[in-house]
């Protein structure tokens, strides 16, 4: 279909994705597909349960979208791998951007993005949000870490090529995120407003490096990420609102002519500073393509009649509409079919691939002496209570480490907090007196100041201690190198269970 088939309404509906709470369509999905053509939708792990269901959950959506609007759904995920992962248990789930790369094996990075890419095809899904562009610069960033497939451009470069590689040969439509840099940040666009201070020459040269290279390789979508600029905008707007960066710098100076998306607005980043119906018509008068409200269809039809309202008042020019919707159509017409093959879900060969990949990304540091950890006959685990660190990764961890390792191992366990308090701390040092080892399972600690305190007081004990760093491996930096450890770089029972073959 051609946009000039399309009638206003229909263009604008073909310009935002959206979601909804349960495993199947909501009522209010179904009505804003059917009166104002909205056309594209995402999932999170709150509408899955299972491969079958997701199978049958996409062909029932992409039924009601062409029969509504005539035009092929882009139905999207944000399947990264690891700690950003959607795919139900019964597929095969990849590790975490840092433990792929940390990894070295750079064909094994190709073929664990195909084979997401195919799953994801084959459960009816064609628009992967990943992978993620943004560098480790900051390691105090809350959001990012092990998103990232590494601390300097040419690494993320490197790996992030593989990975996009991966998914073009798959047959899914992947975008590159968060242009221009969410990496050099110390707040979460998902609670606050980041902003990324850096001069014009390092955020080319770092920033935006990761970005031209993929763009040069011929990445076919980028989502723009809820930063502040100062560099490329004097207004206080982030770059999904700033002409100058969508347009100005990623469309004419870097020369993409691709898809080009944005953050959810409901973020706070945007939803609590500007509001999303006014983050939506600023988006795509800043070139945004395609607009993404994913949770709430009463701010889905807010910011759909804004947007026609923007351009019966020549606020938006339809010119913008139309190449707008021409691209969104473009790219449906290259990714838009799928083939619910539910034989290349979770396959044998699959699941052997994940399961082998992660368990190469999780060895003990190099600086390690012992390549394994004598508990003895008395040791104690503490492990920090499972849970979201970022709203990116929206699901609960299944088990704490310390209760896993005591359910393996024997011993004694202790649960503590996130942001662990002195009496918890005290409470781990009093039962430490007597025992074998200590084993001290982190998340985040360097972003923690409670558990650092907690880290600091185990290592005066003199009793041998392990730390593991249940997601970034930063943690390990604020032990000795005297200490056993070992980076996990995901809160998963998996990865605790290629883990465990380190202690005897």
């Amino acid at each position: 279909m051609k946009v000039q088939d399309l009638t206003l309404e229909q263009k604008i509906g073909q310009l935002f994705v959206m979601g909804f709470p349960q495993e199947y369509p909501s009522e209010e999905f179904i009505r804003l597909v059917r009166k104002y053509q909205v056309g594209n939708v995402i999932l999170f792990s709150h509408n899955i349960s299972s491969a079958q269901q997701l199978s049958n959950l996409t062909k029932a959506l992409f039924e009601e979208i062409l029969e509504h609007t005539g035009v092929l759904p882009l139905i999207s995920i944000d399947e990264e791998g690891g700690v950003v992962s959607r795919l139900p248990q019964d597929c095969a789930v990849m590790p975490s951007a840092l433990a792929q790369s940390e990894a070295g094996d750079e064909e094994a990075v190709y073929q664990a993005a195909r084979i997401a890419g195919e799953q994801l095809k084959a459960l009816g899904i064609n628009f992967n949000l990943a992978p993620v562009l943004d560098i480790n610069s900051n390691k105090n960033n809350p959001v990012i870490g092990v998103r990232s497939f590494g601390e300097t451009a040419e690494q993320v470069s490197r790996f992030a090529a593989m990975a996009v590689k991966g998914f073009l040969d798959a047959g899914i439509l992947c975008s590159g995120k968060h242009f221009p840099g969410h990496g050099d940040t110390d707040k979460d666009s998902h609670l606050s407003l980041p902003v990324l201070n850096v001069d014009k020459e390092l955020l080319v040269c770092r920033e935006l490096a990761p970005f031209s290279e993929l763009i040069h390789q011929g990445l076919p979508a980028v989502t723009i990420g809820h930063v502040i600029v100062p560099a490329l905008e004097s207004q206080q707007i982030p770059c999904t609102m700033s002409y100058n960066a969508v347009t100005g710098l990623l469309r004419k100076q870097m020369q993409f002519d691709g898809l080009i998306i944005s953050d959810c607005m409901e973020m706070a980043a945007v939803k609590e500073y500007y509001g999303i119906a006014k983050g939506a018509v600023e988006g795509l008068k800043a070139g945004i393509d395609l607009i993404f409200i994913s949770h709430t269809a009463s701010a889905v039809e807010e910011a759909v009649l804004a947007v026609k309202k923007a351009v019966e008042d020549g606020e938006l020019s339809m010119e913008r509409i139309e190449d707008a919707a021409a691209r969104v159509l473009a790219a449906k017409e290259m990714f838009g079919k799928c083939d619910w093959n539910m034989e290349k879900v979770g396959t044998k060969q699959q699941i052997q691939f994940a399961e082998g990949f992660l368990a190469k990304t999780i060895r003990p540091l190099d600086q390690t002496k012992e390549k394994k950890f004598l508990l003895g006959t008395d040791p104690l685990f503490i492990g920090i209570e499972p849970g979201s660190v970022t709203l990116a990764s929206d699901t609960k961890g299944p088990q704490n480490f310390a209760i896993f390792m005591q359910q393996c191992f024997g011993g004694e366990a202790i649960e503590c907090s996130m942001n662990t308090t002195e009496k918890e701390m005290q409470d781990c040092i009093d039962r430490a007196k007597g025992k074998s080892s200590l084993v001290v399972g982190t998340l985040n600690a360097h972003l923690q100041p409670g558990q650092c305190r907690l880290l600091e007081a185990l290592s005066s004990l003199n009793i041998p201690l392990a730390h593991i760093a249940l997601r970034n491996p930063y943690d390990l930096e604020k032990t000795s190198d005297e200490v056993f450890k070992l980076p996990l770089y995901e809160y998963t029972v998996r990865a605790m269970e290629k883990a465990k073959q380190y202690f005897i």
